[in-house]
Parts: C-alpha cells; sequence; structure tokens
C-alpha cells in the first residue's frame, strides 16, 4: 500500500482489518498486516510510509509485489500532481508491469 504521507493509507488499512475506523499516527517505515477481509481471503498488506525521504526506497518493496494499492487524498489539491508523479515513477519499474493495481481517492 503506497502513496503519499497523510493520505491515510494505516485508516484504511485498518479499516480493511478491523472493519473499524480508528485513529492511527504517521507511518515511520512500514507496517505490516495479515488482512481477512472475508472467508477465505487473506493477504499480507505492506503500508510503507509515504514521506519524501521513504519514497525513495519504496522501489525495494517492488519485487514479489501482488497487487498494489495506491492512496490519493484527493483533498490535498496542491499535492496531487506530486502524488501522480509517484504513482507513474511506480509504473515505469519492471517488477510492477503485470502487478494488479487498486487507486483509491480518501477524504
Amino acid at each position: 500500500m503506497l502513496g503519499l504521507d497523510t493520505a491515510s493509507k494505516a485508516t484504511i488499512l485498518y479499516k480493511i482489518k478491523l472493519d473499524q475506523n480508528i485513529q492511527t499516527i504517521p507511518t515511520v517505515g512500514f507496517n505490516v498486516e495479515q488482512v481477512n477481509p472475508c472467508r477465505g481471503v487473506s493477504f499480507t498488506v505492506w503500508d510503507v510510509g509515504g514521506q519524501a525521504k521513504m519514497r525513495s526506497v519504496w522501489r525495494s518493496y517492488y519485487r514479489g509485489t501482488e497487487g498494489l494499492i495506491f492512496v490519493v487524498d484527493s483533498n490535498d489539491l496542491e499535492r496531487i500532481e506530486k502524488a501522480r508523479e509517484e504513482f507513474e515513477d511506480i509504473l515505469k519499474f519492471p517488477d510492477m508491469s503485470n502487478v494488479p493495481i487498486a487507486a483509491i481517492a480518501n477524504k
């Protein structure tokens, strides 16, 4: 799960995992959670921090990725172009060429 900082990736992750809205703090580094959204479905979510210093290491998480959730804060009009640029950069990596992607406009 990727996106710029303050896009509320962790909030979405815990809504999927716990079916609750919980208050989260900014992710420093990453969170890893096993998610079972319904019977017979299970997957591991890596919620990777979206701060500028973390974006430079996003690519180290691409190998072996089986799906991507990219979260955009649709109210952050000042950075929506930056979010698009980061998303396009992700798509340039060969490891991501056949990965299913869900883009979520949040808030």
